[in-house]
């Protein structure tokens, strides 16, 4: 779910880190908008934040797996779609 925040808000959501910000905007995650907003998805910039903080990750290997995950998510969604049109009577 994308939210907007103002850039300072998501920097306090991630304490300060601008070099996740930095990153994720460059890789096109955080879109910052003609309103200095950024839209996000305030879960992906957690799970990046860990990935890179936290396990030591680095920038190709977290731009992997945050499109896996975001696959992965889209594979879900459309499973139980497809899973409610099969149970319709």
């Amino acid at each position: 779910m994308t939210t907007r925040f103002t850039i300072q808000a998501l920097l306090d959501l991630v304490e300060g880190d601008r070099e996740v910000i930095e990153h994720l905007v460059e890789e096109g995650i955080i879109e910052i908008g003609e309103d200095y907003r950024a839209v996000v998805d305030v879960d992906i910039v957690l799970v990046a934040r860990t990935l890179w903080r936290e396990l030591a990750i680095d920038w190709s290997g977290i731009g992997v797996i945050l499109r896996l995950t975001s696959d992965l998510a889209r594979a879900r969604q459309r499973i139980a779609e497809l899973e409610a049109l099969v149970a319709k009577p």
